[in-house]
């Protein structure tokens, strides 16, 4: 089994330094080995990736260590699909919410 994780937003990931979280976000910008991240608060994230990434998807799940510089080491990542918090115009936040809560009963 797998060790639990926190779901962390942008705001809190100066709680978790080198701690392994969860975040879930909409894809802004791919760039190399790095990758910029909108996450459910609204803040941006700075991804490192790993060199098995292959994020095909707008929205994805990042399992990963935060840096001391706050952007994420990522270890793995799942991704959502494309239309994941498309409902209406500017719903993200609470559509990744809902699923949240839907999926793993958080929230």
């Amino acid at each position: 089994m797998d060790k639990p994780t926190p779901r962390i937003n942008s705001s809190l990931r100066e709680k978790y330094i080198d701690k392994t979280v969860r975040l879930t976000g909409k894809l802004l910008t791919f760039s190399g080995d790095t990758a910029l991240v909108e996450a459910t608060d609204g803040g941006q994230v700075l991804v490192k990736l790993n060199k098995q990434s292959s994020w095909n998807t707008a929205y994805i799940e990042i399992i990963g260590r935060i840096e001391k510089d706050f952007s994420i080491f990522e270890y793995k990542s799942t991704p959502l699909g494309d239309q994941f918090g498309r409902h209406s115009e500017g719903s993200t936040r609470c559509d990744i919410d809902l699923f949240l809560y839907f999926r793993y009963g958080i929230g």
